[in-house]
């Protein structure tokens, strides 16, 4: 009876640190399009402790607590939509398919948008690959921080408002494929 008894409390103990070991490695650090746990990297930023994956389109980038993140688009066009709730505070990523090498360029821009202010245009690296980092205006909504560049078949397109440029600059930092 004994036995028995200590048996059972052995088996509880067990199973209850199974469940705690398990619920302690799950940070929820890193969630993916359909949610799905996915392998692990480091946050390199302490101020963006969320992860957004894409498997389709094979990146992640992180972004702060407190956003939400809107994954819209039709047929091969994706607009990402990370929002900070009860705030203007955001920013988007634009993915359209693309049928030029990269990289991108300000005369390139230029040919398809010759409408659009480019200032203070400088070149940065993002995911190992070259991008255009620049300002410019919207009619709508003022000054906008931009960031432009070319993976694969895929143009990238990042924005937010001017004022959140260095949000968007931690942001895209974090920025990767596999």
């Amino acid at each position: 009876m004994k036995y028995k008894f200590i048996l059972v409390i052995l088996v509880l103990v067990l199973a209850v640190g199974g469940v705690f070991w398990y619920l302690k490695g799950d940070k929820g650090s890193e969630t993916t399009k359909n949610g799905d746990q996915t392998e692990d990297y480091p946050f390199t930023n302490p101020d963006l402790k969320l992860r957004y994956k894409d498997p389709a389109l094979g990146f992640s980038v992180d972004y702060p607590e407190g956003f939400i993140v809107n994954d819209t688009g039709e047929d091969n066009v994706k607009i990402l939509v990370f929002s900070k709730t009860s705030s203007e505070e955001s920013f988007q990523i634009f993915i359209m398919p693309y049928d030029e090498l990269g990289p991108i360029t300000q005369e390139r821009i230029l040919i398809d948008q010759p409408k659009i202010v480019i200032k203070d245009p400088q070149t940065v690296e993002i995911a190992g690959g070259e991008a255009l980092v620049f300002f410019s205006k919207d009619t709508d909504i003022g000054d906008v921080r931009e960031v432009w560049f070319v993976h694969q078949d895929r143009l990238y397109q990042a924005s937010t408002y001017a004022k959140y440029d260095e949000l968007l600059s931690k942001v895209m930092a974090t920025f990767r494929f596999k």
